[in-house]
């Protein structure tokens, strides 16, 4: 889990704890900055091939590392959710995509951030090469019915909310 800061990252006086838009929050007793934890945004990205499968990528790295999950990662300070996707299917896929609809957005805890705000969006890509990379050990297309446990709360929640439009 995250660690609480101590002191203000700008004007490094101690933080005290303060009732803050109804929520305990750890303000600085000098600069007055408050630190408000948000989820780290996430996006998730939901792809069919042409017989209604759906890809899953075998994660290389922890968390899960071993495990079937949706292809996605970390939205980065100069991008979208929808750049963010399109990156990261491209960096575990290899695939060339253009974003579709928007499936959801889940929050779920994190050991190491706290949290994590997932967004899920449809890619519709035309051309099914894999060529799995980055942090994806394998990378797969899997009937509906065949789709492996997903360690992710949110990932599992989104691929039904996707399996359902």
């Amino acid at each position: 889990m995250m660690q609480p800061y101590k002191y203000c990252p700008y004007c490094t006086s101690i933080l005290e704890e303060k009732l803050v838009e109804g929520h305990d929050r750890s303000t600085c007793t000098e600069c007055g900055w408050i630190n408000y934890r948000n989820p780290v945004p996430v996006v998730g990205c939901l792809v069919s091939n042409e017989e209604g499968e759906l890809l899953l990528i075998k994660r290389a790295l922890e968390p899960a590392k071993g495990s079937w999950a949706l292809p996605g990662g970390f939205v980065e300070l100069e991008e979208s959710p929808l750049e963010a996707g399109g990156r990261e299917l491209k960096e575990e896929t290899g695939l060339d995509s253009q974003p579709g609809r928007l499936i959801g957005a889940y929050s779920q805890e994190s050991e190491l951030y706290g949290a994590v705000l997932i967004v899920g969006v449809e890619f519709i890509v035309s051309a099914y090469d894999l060529h799995p990379g980055d942090d994806a050990k394998e990378a797969k297309f899997f009937p509906i019915d065949e789709i492996p446990q997903i360690p992710f709360i949110a990932q599992r929640k989104l691929v039904k909310d996707y399996l359902n439009l």
